[in-house]
């Protein structure tokens, strides 16, 4: 659904009233919501907000999938993995029997206090990588607010999930995840800890990443890829760059996605 409106009203509470849904993060009047059929709220809900059901659901699988403890990944997810380890002469192969990897899915707004320390890992990961990304309004680092779900000037980035590959509680890599509906998520940042690189990693966390969003039922992720890195998400994720009439179609129904500048937004169809 595109979004029905654009003029804002901050006074009281009447049809210019805007609202926000709380998972796809599109936002509504009040008086546009009654004249589509879509809502008749005679004041602000507390709590949380959908416009759609499709919303509603999406948030409650996120919220059951956060609640679970990580997950430790499978022989057969890691045979692939151990294969392309044992073709280097330096690798330890009978250390990779004995290793154990865990996907894990945390919302940095929410993340219980044990889990933080994943976050701060993540967020040192990340500034490995990339240079600060500085909001020019605030002066202030995108990445750390995105990591812990914080709100920077105009930015809230409530709704960022981080996904993470640990090894014994310690962060290999890491990408922040944000779903809005059931037809786009996003990844706008990810990130593997240097002496990690190049050991197949990311490939893994990828893979856990496009099983969550098909068990939810996503049909498309995108993300904003710097010119080096494009023939990457290409060649080995799959991933196509946006036609010029698809990225502006892109930007007017879901304004909240993630652009950084000297980058091109790449897509994916997910199987279901």
């Amino acid at each position: 659904m595109s979004t029905l409106c654009h003029e804002f009203s901050k006074i009281g509470f009447t049809d210019q009233t805007v609202i926000l849904c709380d998972q796809c993060e599109k936002e509504y009047h009040i008086g546009c919501l009654r004249e589509h059929n879509l809502a008749n709220l005679k004041k602000l809900p507390k709590g949380d907000w959908f416009c759609r059901n499709n919303c509603k659901r999406i948030n409650s699988l996120l919220k059951n999938l956060l609640n679970r403890e990580p997950e430790t990944l499978s022989d057969d997810m890691l045979m692939f993995w151990r294969e392309k380890q044992r073709s280097n002469k330096n690798h330890n192969s009978e250390a990779d029997s004995n290793i154990e990897m865990k996907f894990v899915l945390l919302r940095g707004k929410s993340a219980a206090r044990e889990s933080r320390k994943l976050l701060t890992q993540t967020v040192k990961i990340f500034h490995e990588g990339f240079d600060p990304i500085i909001d020019s309004t605030s002066g202030r680092d995108f990445i750390p607010s995105m990591v812990y779900g914080r709100k920077i000037w105009s930015q809230d980035f409530a709704g960022m999930l981080c996904a993470m590959l640990t090894i014994d509680s310690k962060v290999v890599t890491a990408g922040t995840l944000r779903v809005f509906d059931e037809d786009i998520a996003e990844l706008p940042i990810v990130a593997t800890r240097k002496s990690n690189q190049g050991k197949g990693y990311f490939q893994l966390l990828f893979t856990c990443i496009e099983k969550v969003l098909s068990s939810l039922k996503i049909k498309k992720i995108v993300l904003p890829a710097a010119d080096d890195a494009r023939s990457m998400w290409t060649q080995k994720f799959g991933f196509e760059l946006i036609a010029p009439d698809q990225l502006t179609e892109l930007r007017q129904s879901c304004p909240a996605i993630m652009t950084f500048q000297g980058t091109s937004i790449l897509q994916k169809e997910l199987a279901r």
